[in-house]
């Protein structure tokens, strides 16, 4: 039994998740999600006042958690290139332990409506600088090579999505082997590409 606002925001949430990445957002109806989550399509507007919120309620929950790791991440002692491999390592874990989520936030992040492109450029703005924040780090303390941080920032984090969506159109078998690799792939990749020449610290 779902006892407090949250946990029915939440259980909303997660019913409208499949909902939508079976159906596609502007396909999917309120009276769907609320079969799904086996509530009243009343109960839904106590929480929400539309689909649009809800969506935005669920790429907000996910860039909170990719935050709170990232945070985290900047705080610890760990060189870069093992804080690089983390990230990754986050990150391709969640696509492969929740598909649905996956697929809804790949294919709402490249075609967004109008009404909710403004708030999600927001929301992929605050990633941005935190991996930018990393980038400097590395800077700072002689690990990275000079380079303009946010322009490889966006191009670190267009290169992730960029594959996620590729592994994502893969059948099941392959889909879950990309996703295993890619990591360790792309740290390589990533910091060889950066680290400062003659630096201690390899990958």
């Amino acid at each position: 039994m779902v006892a407090n606002p949250k946990e029915k925001r939440d259980l909303i949430c997660e019913a409208a998740i499949r909902v939508f990445a079976r159906k596609g957002f502007y396909n999917s109806r309120a009276e769907e999600i609320a079969r799904e989550a086996g509530i009243a399509v009343g109960t839904i507007y106590n929480y929400f006042a539309s689909k649009e919120e809800i969506l935005l309620e669920i790429f907000k929950t996910e860039f909170d958690q990719q935050m709170e790791g990232f945070r985290d991440l900047l705080a610890s002692d760990l060189p870069i290139p093992q804080k690089i491999r983390q990230i990754l390592e986050d990150h391709f874990s969640r696509l492969s332990k929740h598909g649905d989520l996956a697929q809804l936030l790949m294919q709402e992040r490249f075609n967004p409506g109008e009404g909710f492109r403004t708030k999600l450029i927001d929301l992929h703005k605050g990633m941005i600088s935190r991996i930018e924040e990393l980038i400097r780090e590395g800077i700072d303390k002689n690990w990275v090579r000079e380079c303009h941080p946010r322009i490889i920032a966006y191009a670190l984090l267009g290169v992730v999505e960029s594959l996620s969506v590729y592994a994502l159109t893969y059948p099941e078998e392959a889909k879950q082997g990309i996703l295993a690799d890619a990591p360790d792939e792309l740290a390589g990749l990533i910091w060889n590409g950066l680290h400062k020449e003659g630096t201690n610290e390899a990958y």
